[in-house]
């Protein structure tokens, strides 16, 4: 017999409350030790055998909601505090109804359900705790409403509520409960900068850290990497998301580990890593599948999507799309997913006609639900059918987004600058300055971001832009030249197609001229390596070495190594 049953078991022998105790007991001590699954089977065991005071009875069904919500299982936590909500009504309790509250809003954001029904419960609970008292509770409350009203679109209240909860919670010293509120600040991204967001999030980082508080600090820090990515900080993101991981770890949360690996496979993918990337989406889907009411499915489709045509393996995947795209009351982004795989395969014709209906339909079935994933998926099909009609309905919502990153979700996928999109769809419509504009803007930002995979994309499509136009084959040459070279480092066998399919000889396989030794030694170069260990890591004298690196610096124009060391990440010559 399980310690479970012997706990059980004593009810007769004891009575009922000895074996309560136990359980109770044994709750707690899992809970310390993050095993929150046991934590909530003796939660849910000491509650059948009975708890006869109400309010012990409702603050045990609290801690089972904590326990299940920690343990990855939603539903199961929402219906304990339901519970323990309804005994504090029932018992005039304001206290535990506003921690029931707090809690039932929490478990409701991360599988995006609920939030009409938090908002009730937030709002009855904040009008039935006293003005004065627990002020600790009502930050909490605050804070679950600013979010809440976030998820439902209601953008001015929640940064009322927002801004309400931080100055109450700087006026008590509620350091806790002023970080949980500006984690919560990624929320209303869509009404506050970026900038702004992070600052806030640095701080409850900051606050977690020295309250020794996991929670917070994983928290912040998991809503600080899609930030950074946002803003085209792709080496914060790298950084932040590694450092995350290890926190992650440590709170033992299936949710969390999800997560962080869903956005080192998004980061790997624009690094070009795209065997490690795959391996991320896999360990992100398996923890997902400890998760209850939250289908991650999705997420992990997407990931797999981006991976595979990158490998140009998507034909793997056709079988699959096309019955995710054909499922009734489906209204996410995979017809537009089957428009691409179709023109990529070469099904031109029936291509064609799903993107005539996706247009005669019109767009707005998509918008809720990861909504640029589809934009981006219908602007590579328009642009590879020369599509005018999808390309210009296309462009018209996505213009919005020039200047910035494409990030699907909440960092699902980063397809790079949506000038790339944008210069494509241009160029379909025969605007060609525009499209110029659009190219340019994309390949700084890619470069900048130091993603290989997006530079070389967007220098393929200016490249094949530019031999449309014609008359700058050498210019289109150099740009093709520049994405087969990376292309080739990077294993992007999707685009090495496609750039073979062209048919041109490019300009020279590599930037300025230079070759795959001094690519080689300019990765060394990049990475800190001195001549001499240079020369031994190839085997070469430290001489031919700096040699070879005086002949890099003529040809890239630059003036000392550290200006190399940029060059190479900003043309994606060295591996993230």
């Amino acid at each position: 017999m399980g310690e479970q049953g012997c706990f059980a078991a004593a009810a007769p022998l004891g009575g009922p409350e000895r074996a309560v105790d136990y359980n109770l007991r044994a709750a707690l001590a899992a809970s310390s030790a993050l095993a929150f699954e046991e934590a909530a089977l003796r939660l849910g065991a000491a509650l059948e055998l009975g708890i006869e005071d109400p309010l012990e009875r409702a603050g045990a069904q609290l801690e089972l909601g904590w326990a299940s919500y920690r343990a990855g299982r939603e539903p199961e936590a929402l219906d304990a505090f339901a519970a323990a909500a309804a005994i504090a009504r029932e018992h005039g309790s304001a206290g535990i109804l506003a921690r029931a509250a707090i809690g039932y809003e929490d478990a409701c954001w991360r599988p995006g359900i609920g939030a009409r029904e938090a908002i009730e419960l937030l709002e009855e609970a904040l009008r039935t705790l006293p003005e004065e008292e627990s002020p600790e509770l009502r930050v909490g409350l605050l804070s679950g409403l600013a979010r809440a009203l976030d998820r439902r679109g209601e953008r001015e209240r929640a940064l009322a509520y927002g801004g309400e909860a931080i100055e109450l919670a700087r006026r008590i010293g509620d350091r806790a409960g002023l970080a949980r509120v500006l984690t919560r600040s990624y929320w209303s991204r869509g009404a506050t900068p970026h900038e702004e967001i992070l600052a806030m999030l640095g701080e409850a980082e900051q606050i977690g850290e020295a309250l020794g508080d996991l929670e917070i600090r994983a928290e912040a820090m998991a809503w600080r990497v899609p930030t950074f990515v946002a803003l085209g900080d792709l080496a914060s993101a790298r950084r932040e998301v590694e450092a995350g991981l290890a926190i992650a770890e440590r709170t033992a949360q299936p949710f969390m580990l999800h997560v962080t690996e869903l956005y080192r496979a998004s980061i790997a993918l624009c690094d070009g890593r795209l065997a490690e990337a795959e391996a991320m989406a896999g360990r992100s889907h398996e923890w997902s599948r400890l998760l209850t009411g939250r289908d991650a499915s999705a997420a992990y489709g997407i990931q797999m999507f981006g991976i595979r045509r990158e490998q140009g393996r998507l034909a793997e995947l056709a079988p699959a799309v096309r019955i995710l795209a054909g499922e009734a009351g489906r209204d996410g982004p995979w017809r537009p997913g089957l428009a691409v795989l179709l023109a990529e395969l070469g099904m031109e014709e029936e291509a064609r006609r799903e993107l005539a209906r996706l247009t005669a339909e019109g767009l707005d079935r998509f918008r809720d639900t990861l909504w640029l994933a589809a934009l981006a998926y219908l602007a590579d099909a328009a642009a590879a059918l020369d599509d005018e009609a999808t390309a210009a309905l296309v462009y018209s919502e996505l213009e919005p987004y020039g200047g910035a990153n494409l990030v699907i979700g909440h960092l699902v996928a980063c397809y790079g600058a949506a000038d790339r999109q944008l210069g494509m769809l241009a160029a379909t419509l025969g605007e060609a300055e525009r499209a110029e504009r659009h190219f340019e803007r994309a390949l700084e930002l890619n470069r900048r971001m130091e993603a290989p995979t997006w530079v070389a994309h967007t220098a393929y499509e200016q490249g094949r832009f530019l031999l449309r136009r014609g008359g700058e084959r050498e210019r289109a040459g150099a740009l093709l030249g520049e994405a087969a070279a990376l292309a080739e480092r990077f294993g992007l066998a999707g685009l090495a197609a496609k750039v073979g399919s062209l048919g041109v000889v490019t300009a020279g396989a590599l930037p300025d001229g230079l070759s795959p030794r001094e690519v080689q030694i300019l990765e060394l170069v990049a990475r800190g390596l001195s001549n001499r260990e240079i020369g031994g890591e190839l085997t070469i004298s430290e001489h031919t070495a700096a040699n070879h690196v005086r002949s890099i610096l003529r040809k890239t124009g630059c003036a000392n190594r550290t200006e190399a060391a940029s060059y190479a990440h900003r043309h994606g010559l060295i591996s993230a």
